[in-house]
């Protein structure tokens, strides 16, 4: 009997040409570039450096401004940019306040605040109003018969929504208002008057020797308070406060900073400010949903806002404990360890 011939190998089997293979490729996003973070100007006279830094943040002020101040329609992203355009504003002139003509700076100094406060109440309004439309914990709440009238029904969320749109097309006026008086004050000029004469070179100062001088002062005030013990929320907002102006204060001296120990400082102190800000954001919400329920005119909502306000105490809590566990005496004198031998290394 012949033997049967084996059958030819289907396409499954067959083998695949090496020309025709291609590479796995990693689909996942690459971060964006900081593009806050001042790099390759070691050797730059630290005047350049200044006017460069300073014109930057002072710029996004006035670019945020506009659209943050606008009378068409609420812009949330908007505010959030510039009421972080003004604290990294208000950290370049710190970093080079020896640098800078002191009453100019005093006028921007001055000037920051007031756009930064006005930018505050909106901002924490957005929150507010984002976290009771799509907070999930929330959503949860609403559907549980357990919390009765006490608890945030859907005809109690309508009303607070209502109440905090309100509020927030009321809290963009002072935004308008100080977008009226910068235009009027010129801003753009007033910034080429404040860095008149930076560009020139008479200092010849090194940026890197000028940046481990202006930076050391800076470490030592926030260790000093990081390694005391937080006892309420008043003293954990300063620290996320004193967070803030040392992670924008590095944006501006990275160069003095090896690469891989300028990520890794960089990324404690954002994880610093996103635990911190957790703690403060509930509890800040918390405080205010207790001064509308006291107010007269909460009495409709009086329920929902003090079942908010536990609800909200009792998110501050848990996260004031995970921040607590976080940011441990170990990790405290890493960050501190990075910090102190990369100025060694630039002050030797």
């Amino acid at each position: 009997m012949a033997a049967s011939k084996k059958p030819p190998k289907g396409p499954g089997r067959q083998r695949s040409d090496p020309s025709n293979r291609t590479k796995k490729t990693n689909n996942k996003p690459k971060p964006k570039p900081n593009v806050w973070i001042v790099t390759g100007v070691e050797r730059l006279p630290a005047d350049i450096v200044a006017a460069r830094t300073v014109r930057q943040r002072l710029d996004a002020v006035w670019k945020w401004l506009p659209s943050a101040g606008s009378e068409k329609g609420q812009d949330p992203e908007a505010v959030h940019q510039l009421r972080v355009a003004t604290r990294r504003g208000l950290a370049a002139l710190d970093a080079f306040r020896d640098r800078l003509p002191e009453k100019r700076t005093a006028w921007f100094e001055k000037r920051l605040r007031r756009i930064r406060r006005a930018a505050g109440e909106a901002r924490d309004l957005d929150v507010l109003s984002e976290r009771l439309a799509k907070d999930s914990m929330l959503r949860r709440a609403d559907a549980s018969p357990a919390h009765g009238t006490d608890g945030l029904g859907g005809k109690a969320r309508r009303r607070l929504v209502a109440m905090l749109a309100k509020q927030r097309d009321v809290s963009h006026r002072p935004i308008r208002l100080q977008l009226e008086k910068m235009i009027e004050a010129d801003w753009p000029a007033r910034v080429d008057h404040l860095l008149d004469g930076l560009d020139a070179e008479s200092s010849r100062t090194a940026f890197a020797a000028y940046a481990g001088r202006r930076f050391r002062p800076m470490i030592k005030r926030f260790f000093r308070l990081a390694d005391r013990r937080l006892h309420d929320a008043e003293e954990m907002h300063s620290l996320r406060i004193e967070g803030k102006k040392l992670r924008y204060a590095m944006e501006i001296f990275a160069s003095v900073f090896p690469d891989r120990v300028q990520s890794r400082c960089y990324e404690s102190l954002e994880r610093l400010q996103a635990t911190l800000g957790d703690f403060t954001d509930h509890a800040s919400a918390a405080d205010r949903f207790r001064r509308w329920a006291d107010e007269k005119s909460a009495r409709p909502n009086r329920d929902a806002l003090e079942w908010l306000r536990r609800f909200e105490e009792a998110r501050a809590d848990e996260a004031r404990r995970h921040f607590t566990k976080w940011w441990n005496p170990s990790r405290r004198r890493t960050l501190l360890r990075r910090f102190e031998r990369t100025i060694r290394r630039n002050s030797a």
